[in-house]
């Protein structure tokens, strides 16, 4: 077991992140649309005032992803994604501890359109009605 140099970060969809995917929705979704967790690892921080710090610097880059997980047409974002905006859109769970018990070795992978292919058919996700 290893303890991995980053800390994470669970961001979970509230109403109003619910009310603007809707138009995106698939049949699977209908059942209530977005509503797991996304991860994300993030730099490793020794306090409460140092993750808010962290989060100041990486809440546009999060809000971006988990708004083309459901529309790819950025026009129809909402606009500014400001950490108020994203605070009101998400809830957050804080990890200062991750740790890595997979054997093999952690292996990153650019987010491009081919990973975004490849995740789209993992999750056998209809990408025209995704936006």
């Amino acid at each position: 077991m290893a303890v991995l140099n980053r800390c994470a970060l669970a961001v979970a969809p509230k109403p109003p992140m619910r009310e603007w995917s809707r138009p995106f929705w698939t049949r699977e979704d209908l059942e209530g649309g977005p509503a797991d967790e996304s991860l994300y690892l993030i730099p490793a921080y020794d306090n409460e005032a140092a993750a808010l710090a962290l989060l100041r610097g990486l809440h546009e880059e999060i809000f971006a992803a988990e708004l083309d997980l459901w529309c790819v047409d950025r026009q129809l974002w909402p606009s500014p994604r400001c950490l108020d905006l994203f605070l009101q859109w998400f809830s957050l769970r804080f990890f200062p501890l991750v740790e890595d018990l997979g054997v093999e070795p952690l292996i990153t992978y650019g987010v491009g359109e081919p990973f975004r292919g490849m995740v789209s058919d993992a999750l056998d996700w209809d990408t025209p009605q995704r936006g």
